[in-house]
């Protein structure tokens, strides 16, 4: 745990950086980008001084290189963490941020206070945006675990009402907490929400005085949203962040702006070329703040669909369309081509008594469902799945049902709804 004195300069740091985020996020769109050039011409500067890069990029490109330049993948990070250590001044402060390893594969990546600034600030802006206030009662039902990069600001004291609960806690555990605080903003992952709504819905209940809802950490369904706005009357603001940045966050006017001060983002096809309004693509990040550890054309390995604005808020923040998600939560079609899975769901839905549900694809025409329900599951359900499967698809598929008491989360208390275990 960082210091009583180190979390004070993270939150005026923090404070300065939200003050010209409320100023930038409206700059004309020549302005942006060239206040994004000018970070990324920084970026690739600082870069330049780590051996690693310098054996990457041979040499030390410039911003209009950008598009030209190797794709950094999983595999590079710890050459990448090794040649920072290595080169880093004796005493400089960092933060080691621990990703949760979905793909099956933990890495670290090293984060300085200017980086953790611009996060905290693009964060901020985006709960100020839908009326959070940090004196207000909120409810945090997150994983506060060591090394998640948001703790510092979880742990400041101007969030003054701020109340955590582990996430990973019995879902009923958590409502009983929520029933006693009854806060005004509520921030946790789509399918903690998703379970709670399913307690809620049985009960008849509703969370008095809850005005604010907030979600990331996973793919937000729209089923979810009309559950949402059914049972609580409200609108779920979502958002796009991982461990090593803070990306993308719904505005009021339900667009998902990229925070381009803090990082730039491309979409692109298998041969690395940017993919077009309304297609799926890879998602490649680049840092724009990070002098430690700078993340260039990195591959975190999600797939969003590109979007080009205006957005009716007003902003000129760029902007993407749905995030779909992590690749191994892609599902492949016989042809090769991938898909997002999510329609599946809708299919098992249907199913009695439904508390959690995961899809894993064995095979290409091969599928296993594993569900958490409150009836018995026979032949004549896991025909209907079948049915529904091979429709939404257009081909013949074998589905089968797995019923279980719970769906396991990953070592860090993830959900993942969808599952490939193909290539």
């Amino acid at each position: 745990m960082r210091s009583t004195g180190s979390l004070l300069r993270s939150a005026v740091g923090a404070g300065a950086r939200y003050r010209s985020l409320l100023r930038s996020q409206y700059l004309s769109p020549s302005e942006l980008r060239d206040l994004s050039r000018a970070r990324l011409e920084r970026t690739l500067e600082v870069a330049g001084e780590i051996p690693f890069y310098r054996g990457l990029h041979r040499g030390r490109p410039r911003a209009a290189d950008l598009r030209s330049l190797p794709v950094l993948s999983r595999f590079d990070i710890d050459g990448l963490s090794r040649s920072v250590f290595a080169a880093r001044p004796p005493g400089r402060p960092l933060i080691e941020a621990r990703s949760s390893g979905t793909t099956g594969m933990p890495v670290s990546f090293l984060l300085d206070d200017a980086h953790q600034h611009g996060r905290f600030a693009a964060r901020v802006r985006y709960l100020r945006a839908h009326g959070w206030h940090p004196l207000r009662r909120t409810g945090w039902l997150i994983g506060l675990r060591p090394g998640f990069p948001d703790g510092d600001l979880a742990r400041c004291r101007w969030l003054g009402g701020a109340s955590f609960h582990s996430h990973i806690e019995p879902f009923d555990a958590q409502l009983a907490w929520l029933r006693a605080l009854r806060p005004h903003s509520l921030y946790t992952l789509p399918s903690t929400l998703d379970a709670l709504l399913r307690r809620l819905e049985e009960s008849g209940e509703c969370l008095e005085g809850l005005a604010h809802l907030f979600t990331g950490g996973e793919v937000l369904e729209d089923s979810l949203r009309e559950r949402a706005r059914r049972r609580l009357g409200i609108e779920i603001a979502d958002n796009y962040g991982a461990t090593e940045a803070f990306l993308a966050w719904q505005c009021p006017a339900g667009s998902y702006h990229v925070n381009a001060e803090h990082v730039l983002l491309e979409l692109v096809d298998d041969a690395g070329r940017p993919v077009a309004p309304g297609e799926m693509g890879r998602v490649l990040v680049t840092t724009l703040e990070n002098r430690l550890m700078p993340l260039v054309r990195w591959e975190i390995g999600d797939f969003a669909v590109a979007r080009e604005g205006p957005c009716a808020c007003g902003r000129t923040l760029p902007l993407i369309g749905r995030v779909i998600g992590r690749a191994i939560n892609l599902f492949r079609r016989p042809d090769g081509t991938l898909y997002s899975p999510w329609t599946l769901h809708e299919v098992v839905r249907e199913l009695p008594e439904i508390r959690e549900i995961q899809i894993v694809q064995r095979a290409l025409n091969h599928y296993v469902v594993r569900v958490a329900s409150g009836a018995e599951l026979g032949a004549a359900h896991a025909a209907q799945v079948q049915a529904g499967f091979s429709a939404l698809l257009g081909l013949e598929v074998r589905a089968e049902i797995d019923q279980v008491e719970r769906i396991e989360r990953t070592p860090f208390g993830k959900y993942m709804a969808t599952l490939s275990e193909v290539d």
